[in-house]
């Protein structure tokens, strides 16, 4: 597992969003090139997700990694932050070391 110092890193947390909201948010991040400039992107809690009366047909997660496959930073689905009891604070404008692999993510504050 290598570990990056990231410059540049995006969490994404939501609290009762549908389902295609999430689509529609991350497509416009990519197609304004937000997504290729990032060092790490952070998944945490999607939480209440709205479904809709026809199946939409993917999970946001499912969404976010078929935007940012491409990609060569870090990815972490399922972190634990955002609107739920076992939330981690995320330190905004520190620098951190993230490695993430199969079973494992590592993030440290420097």
């Amino acid at each position: 597992m290598k570990a990056l110092r990231l410059l540049l890193l995006l969490v994404v947390v939501d609290v009762g969003e549908h389902e295609y909201s999430i689509d529609r948010m991350m497509r416009l991040l990519k197609r304004k090139g937000k997504l290729n400039k990032l060092k790490g992107l952070i998944i945490g809690a999607f939480n209440e997700i709205s479904e809709e009366s026809i199946p939409f047909g993917q999970t946001p997660e499912e969404v976010i990694w078929e935007l940012v496959k491409e990609f060569d930073y870090p990815v972490c689905f399922n972190f634990p932050t955002g609107h739920i009891d076992d939330n981690r604070a995320m330190v905004v404008g520190k620098t951190i070391s993230l490695a993430v692999a199969k079973n494992d993510v590592q993030l440290k504050y420097l």
